[in-house]
Protein backbone atom coordinates (compact mmCIF):
# COMPACT_ATOMS: atom_id res chain seq x y z
CA UNK A 1 0.00 0.00 0.00
CA UNK A 2 3.03 2.30 0.57
CA UNK A 3 4.04 2.70 -2.68
CA UNK A 4 0.61 1.51 -4.69
CA UNK A 5 1.92 -1.99 -5.77
CA UNK A 6 4.72 -0.43 -6.99
CA UNK A 7 2.32 2.28 -9.19
CA UNK A 8 2.85 5.40 -6.63
CA UNK A 9 -0.23 7.34 -5.28
CA UNK A 10 0.03 9.82 -7.42
CA UNK A 11 0.48 8.00 -10.70
CA UNK A 12 -2.13 5.55 -9.70
CA UNK A 13 -4.99 8.25 -8.88
CA UNK A 14 -3.98 10.20 -12.46
CA UNK A 15 -4.38 6.81 -14.01
CA UNK A 16 -7.54 5.78 -12.35
CA UNK A 17 -9.46 9.44 -13.70
CA UNK A 18 -7.89 9.04 -17.28
CA UNK A 19 -8.96 5.43 -17.63
CA UNK A 20 -11.23 4.56 -14.94
CA UNK A 21 -14.93 6.19 -13.58
CA UNK A 22 -14.69 10.30 -14.54
CA UNK A 23 -13.53 8.47 -17.82
CA UNK A 24 -16.62 6.09 -17.75
CA UNK A 25 -19.02 9.10 -16.64
CA UNK A 26 -18.24 11.68 -19.03
CA UNK A 27 -18.13 9.50 -21.92
CA UNK A 28 -21.57 7.91 -20.78
CA UNK A 29 -22.84 11.43 -20.42
CA UNK A 30 -22.13 12.00 -24.00
CA UNK A 31 -24.50 9.29 -25.34
CA UNK A 32 -27.43 11.05 -23.81
CA UNK A 33 -26.53 13.86 -26.07
CA UNK A 34 -25.82 12.90 -28.81
CA UNK A 35 -26.40 9.51 -31.07
CA UNK A 36 -24.77 6.23 -30.35
CA UNK A 37 -22.68 7.03 -33.41
CA UNK A 38 -21.43 10.54 -32.56
CA UNK A 39 -19.74 8.66 -29.47
CA UNK A 40 -18.49 5.60 -31.74
CA UNK A 41 -16.09 7.62 -34.19
CA UNK A 42 -15.23 10.95 -32.39
CA UNK A 43 -13.96 9.11 -29.24
CA UNK A 44 -11.80 6.30 -30.78
CA UNK A 45 -10.54 9.05 -33.64
CA UNK A 46 -9.77 11.55 -30.85
CA UNK A 47 -8.26 8.82 -28.83
CA UNK A 48 -6.11 8.06 -32.44
CA UNK A 49 -5.15 11.53 -32.70
CA UNK A 50 -4.22 12.11 -28.80
CA UNK A 51 -1.91 8.99 -28.86
CA UNK A 52 -0.04 10.02 -32.35
CA UNK A 53 0.61 13.61 -30.93
CA UNK A 54 1.73 12.25 -27.50
CA UNK A 55 3.76 9.31 -29.37
CA UNK A 56 5.69 11.88 -31.29
CA UNK A 57 6.49 14.86 -28.47
CA UNK A 58 6.13 12.95 -25.49
CA UNK A 59 7.85 9.54 -26.17
CA UNK A 60 9.48 10.21 -28.76
CA UNK A 61 8.66 8.21 -31.33
CA UNK A 62 9.27 8.65 -34.88
CA UNK A 63 7.56 11.18 -37.05
CA UNK A 64 6.26 10.28 -40.58
CA UNK A 65 4.95 12.53 -43.06
CA UNK A 66 2.07 10.02 -43.60
CA UNK A 67 1.33 9.53 -40.02
CA UNK A 68 0.09 13.47 -40.12
CA UNK A 69 -1.57 13.09 -42.94
CA UNK A 70 -3.62 10.18 -41.16
CA UNK A 71 -4.30 12.88 -38.66
CA UNK A 72 -5.55 15.27 -41.07
CA UNK A 73 -7.92 13.09 -43.02
CA UNK A 74 -9.30 12.41 -39.30
CA UNK A 75 -9.44 15.75 -38.48
CA UNK A 76 -12.09 16.06 -41.85
CA UNK A 77 -13.81 13.09 -41.11
CA UNK A 78 -14.76 14.39 -37.13
CA UNK A 79 -15.51 18.22 -38.82
CA UNK A 80 -18.06 16.29 -41.36
CA UNK A 81 -19.56 14.68 -37.93
CA UNK A 82 -19.45 17.58 -35.87
CA UNK A 83 -21.52 19.48 -38.70
CA UNK A 84 -24.51 17.41 -37.87
CA UNK A 85 -24.00 18.10 -34.20
CA UNK A 86 -24.17 22.03 -35.52
CA UNK A 87 -26.52 21.92 -37.98
CA UNK A 88 -29.33 19.31 -36.76
CA UNK A 89 -29.00 18.69 -32.95
CA UNK A 90 -28.12 21.98 -31.55
CA UNK A 91 -26.00 23.29 -28.64
CA UNK A 92 -26.58 20.08 -26.94
CA UNK A 93 -25.28 17.95 -29.81
CA UNK A 94 -22.17 20.16 -29.55
CA UNK A 95 -21.77 19.98 -25.82
CA UNK A 96 -21.87 16.06 -26.71
CA UNK A 97 -19.50 15.70 -29.09
CA UNK A 98 -16.96 17.26 -27.50
CA UNK A 99 -17.21 15.35 -24.58
CA UNK A 100 -16.13 12.42 -26.52
CA UNK A 101 -13.37 14.68 -27.88
CA UNK A 102 -12.60 15.30 -24.40
CA UNK A 103 -12.57 11.13 -23.21
CA UNK A 104 -10.99 10.68 -26.69
CA UNK A 105 -7.78 12.75 -25.73
CA UNK A 106 -8.59 11.10 -21.99
CA UNK A 107 -7.60 7.59 -23.40
CA UNK A 108 -4.62 9.00 -25.65
CA UNK A 109 -3.03 10.38 -22.35
CA UNK A 110 -3.82 7.18 -20.07
CA UNK A 111 -1.79 4.95 -22.94
CA UNK A 112 1.17 7.62 -23.31
CA UNK A 113 1.53 7.80 -19.84
CA UNK A 114 1.26 3.97 -19.07
CA UNK A 115 4.61 3.48 -21.97
CA UNK A 116 6.66 6.53 -20.35
CA UNK A 117 5.86 4.89 -17.23
CA UNK A 118 6.67 1.63 -17.92
CA UNK A 119 4.01 0.86 -15.85
CA UNK A 120 3.30 -3.12 -16.77
CA UNK A 121 -0.62 -4.52 -17.38
CA UNK A 122 -1.46 -6.03 -13.77
CA UNK A 123 -0.27 -3.91 -11.77
CA UNK A 124 -1.97 -1.22 -14.19
CA UNK A 125 -5.60 -3.24 -14.06
CA UNK A 126 -4.99 -4.05 -10.69
CA UNK A 127 -4.62 -0.24 -9.19
CA UNK A 128 -7.73 0.98 -11.57
CA UNK A 129 -9.58 -1.58 -10.12
CA UNK A 130 -9.43 -0.77 -6.72
CA UNK A 131 -9.04 2.81 -6.85
CA UNK A 132 -12.44 2.89 -8.54
CA UNK A 133 -14.38 1.21 -5.42
CA UNK A 134 -13.80 5.02 -3.89
CA UNK A 135 -16.68 5.99 -6.58
CA UNK A 136 -19.28 3.93 -4.57
CA UNK A 137 -19.57 6.40 -1.56
CA UNK A 138 -19.41 9.44 -3.81
CA UNK A 139 -22.65 7.91 -6.17
CA UNK A 140 -24.08 6.80 -2.90
CA UNK A 141 -23.80 10.42 -1.37
CA UNK A 142 -24.86 11.90 -4.77
CA UNK A 143 -27.75 9.48 -6.16
CA UNK A 144 -27.90 6.80 -4.01
CA UNK A 145 -28.61 3.16 -5.28
CA UNK A 146 -32.46 2.77 -5.52
CA UNK A 147 -32.85 3.22 -8.81
CA UNK A 148 -30.32 0.23 -9.59
CA UNK A 149 -32.54 -1.59 -7.27
CA UNK A 150 -35.30 -1.15 -9.06
CA UNK A 151 -34.12 -2.47 -12.14
CA UNK A 152 -33.87 -6.07 -10.74
CA UNK A 153 -31.28 -8.33 -10.56
CA UNK A 154 -31.00 -9.42 -14.62
CA UNK A 155 -30.19 -6.21 -15.53
CA UNK A 156 -27.70 -5.40 -12.70
CA UNK A 157 -25.72 -9.15 -13.36
CA UNK A 158 -25.78 -7.90 -16.89
CA UNK A 159 -24.33 -4.39 -16.25
CA UNK A 160 -21.42 -6.04 -13.49
CA UNK A 161 -20.13 -8.69 -16.39
CA UNK A 162 -20.42 -6.04 -19.18
CA UNK A 163 -18.83 -2.81 -17.55
CA UNK A 164 -17.29 -4.30 -14.44
CA UNK A 165 -15.73 -7.31 -16.16
CA UNK A 166 -14.89 -7.04 -19.87
CA UNK A 167 -15.67 -3.41 -19.93
CA UNK A 168 -13.56 -2.67 -17.13
CA UNK A 169 -10.42 -4.86 -15.82
CA UNK A 170 -10.79 -7.07 -18.98
CA UNK A 171 -10.10 -4.00 -21.47
CA UNK A 172 -8.12 -2.45 -19.39
CA UNK A 173 -5.78 -5.33 -18.83
CA UNK A 174 -5.66 -5.84 -23.14
CA UNK A 175 -4.96 -2.20 -23.43
CA UNK A 176 -1.92 -1.89 -21.05
CA UNK A 177 -0.40 -5.21 -22.49
CA UNK A 178 -0.90 -3.81 -26.24
CA UNK A 179 0.58 -0.47 -25.22
CA UNK A 180 3.50 -2.68 -23.74
CA UNK A 181 3.43 -4.97 -26.81
CA UNK A 182 3.82 -2.22 -29.68
CA UNK A 183 4.06 1.07 -28.62
CA UNK A 184 1.34 3.82 -27.55
CA UNK A 185 1.55 5.18 -31.36
CA UNK A 186 0.57 2.09 -33.11
CA UNK A 187 -1.79 0.98 -30.07
CA UNK A 188 -3.79 4.03 -30.25
CA UNK A 189 -4.69 3.13 -34.00
CA UNK A 190 -6.65 0.14 -33.01
CA UNK A 191 -9.01 1.93 -31.47
CA UNK A 192 -10.69 2.40 -35.64
CA UNK A 193 -12.24 -1.21 -34.94
CA UNK A 194 -14.69 0.71 -32.82
CA UNK A 195 -16.36 3.02 -35.27
CA UNK A 196 -17.96 0.44 -37.16
CA UNK A 197 -18.75 -2.08 -34.50
CA UNK A 198 -20.28 0.53 -32.74
CA UNK A 199 -22.66 1.55 -35.61
CA UNK A 200 -23.55 -2.01 -36.88
CA UNK A 201 -24.45 -2.90 -33.11
CA UNK A 202 -26.52 -0.03 -32.52
CA UNK A 203 -28.09 -0.37 -36.00
CA UNK A 204 -29.33 -4.27 -34.70
CA UNK A 205 -29.44 -3.73 -31.25
CA UNK A 206 -30.85 -0.41 -30.73
CA UNK A 207 -32.50 0.31 -34.14
CA UNK A 208 -30.15 3.75 -34.45
CA UNK A 209 -29.98 3.99 -38.63
CA UNK A 210 -26.82 5.87 -39.35
CA UNK A 211 -27.30 8.85 -41.01
CA UNK A 212 -25.84 9.83 -44.37
CA UNK A 213 -23.05 12.19 -42.30
CA UNK A 214 -22.07 9.66 -39.84
CA UNK A 215 -21.38 7.58 -42.68
CA UNK A 216 -19.55 9.79 -44.66
CA UNK A 217 -17.79 10.92 -41.70
CA UNK A 218 -17.17 7.12 -40.46
CA UNK A 219 -15.51 6.50 -44.16
CA UNK A 220 -13.05 9.65 -43.99
CA UNK A 221 -12.10 8.47 -40.68
CA UNK A 222 -11.04 5.42 -41.26
CA UNK A 223 -8.68 6.00 -44.10
CA UNK A 224 -7.25 8.44 -42.04
CA UNK A 225 -7.00 5.60 -39.23
CA UNK A 226 -5.72 3.36 -42.68
CA UNK A 227 -3.20 6.18 -43.53
CA UNK A 228 -1.57 6.61 -39.31
CA UNK A 229 -1.38 3.13 -39.41
CA UNK A 230 0.60 2.47 -42.61
CA UNK A 231 2.99 4.95 -40.94
CA UNK A 232 4.08 2.58 -37.95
Amino acid sequence: MGDLYGVGWGRGILLAVLGGPVFSIISFAGLLLVPLGHGGVIQPACATLGGLLLATFLLGEKFLVTRAIGALIIVCGLSVIGAEAVTTIGVHGIAGDLMFVLTGLMFATFGALLRLWHIAAIPATAVISVLSLFGTPVHWALGGFDHMIALGWRENLLQVVLQGVVAGPVATYLFVRTVALLGAGRAAVFPALVPPFVLLIGWLALGEVPTALQLIGLVIVLLGFRLAQRAM
